[in-house]
């Protein structure tokens, strides 16, 4: 199934049932990584793939407008690139296809409101080949209203190797939203759960170690807050084997070094609101950037 939307919104087929998976497209390598995973976790879920590729392009209205049909078609040819590299993957899949005329910016942040999860690369087309998040990623990570699956371009997605765990950072039980997504991730690939929680003494105590566990356990401390955050998903995912791990680290350090022995790392994103509009915590940037995993991050709202 092939879906087109024109610059009025109208397609040439009923969209896809809302909560699918859509991931956005540009034909870079980064977007053909982010494909391969977004049809994996498509047909996992048993819904409908989405390739979205976006074109900033406003209609002149002239009969003649030659440039304008050319970026049609070329966009066209990128979409349908994306939807046929899926269903050689997964042949079974059920795909569509969407072509926005918008910033892809804006086209991402709409489409996280009918996605189920949506998958981005984490850089495309025409960035600095040093930086390791773009222009667009970066932005869609802090303003996507549903799940994100960020896919760095050199991710290997054969399948082939050894099985790594599911990697989720926990603070506290405000973390229950990522954590329920880590779990079901897990137990939908038959993956164990290594959930990290990063401890530090007070700041207070910095240079008096050796005092600090006379006053107070703080390792201890640690293990109780991870053990209670996990307590509900355990009961519910009875089947998922669950490693807690508490690490005197920083959070950041902790993830990425994390990130070569996981499949996904999974974080709650905890948005802030800045004088240029919402923006990543200093930890959820650090990870995307520097995470050598497939990144799911999960909004926590309220």
């Amino acid at each position: 199934m092939n879906q087109a939307a024109d610059s009025t919104g109208s397609t040439s087929q009923p969209t896809p049932p809302r909560g699918h998976v859509v991931v956005g497209f540009d034909g870079s390598p980064g977007a053909d990584r982010a494909v391969d995973l977004a049809a994996d976790e498509a047909l996992r879920r048993h819904t409908t793939l989405e390739v979205l590729h976006a074109l900033e392009w406003v209609e002149l209205g002239h009969a003649d407008d030659h440039f304008g049909q050319q970026l049609r078609d070329e966009a066209r040819t990128i979409v349908d690139r994306g939807a046929e590299r899926a269903r050689l993957r997964h042949p079974e899949l059920s795909i569509s296809t969407t072509i926005e005329f918008a910033n892809a910016i804006d086209a991402l942040e709409a489409a996280s409101d009918r996605a189920a999860l949506l998958v981005v690369g984490s850089r495309g087309l025409g960035g600095f080949a040093g930086l390791l998040l773009g222009s667009v990623s970066l932005p869609v990570s802090a303003a996507t209203r549903c799940p994100l699956l960020v896919v760095h371009p050199d991710h290997d997605t054969s399948g082939e190797g050894d099985a790594k765990p599911v990697v989720v950072g926990v603070s506290d039980d405000e973390c229950t939203p990522a954590l329920e997504a880590a779990f079901a991730w897990a137990q939908s690939q038959g993956l164990p759960l290594r959930a990290l929680h990063v401890w530090r003494y007070p700041a207070m105590m910095a240079g008096s170690a050796g005092y600090a566990p006379a006053m107070y356990d703080w390792r201890e401390a640690a293990r109780t807050t991870l053990t209670a955050a996990l307590a509900p998903l355990r009961e519910k995912y009875p089947d998922v084997t669950v490693v807690e791990d508490i690490a005197l680290d920083t959070p950041a350090h902790a993830l990425v070094s994390a990130s070569p022995h996981a499949t996904v790392v999974v974080l709650a994103a905890h948005r802030k609101s800045g004088r240029f509009g919402p923006n990543l915590g200093r930890v959820t940037h650090a990870v995307l950037h520097h995470a050598e995993a497939p990144v799911l991050l999960v909004p926590i709202t309220g």
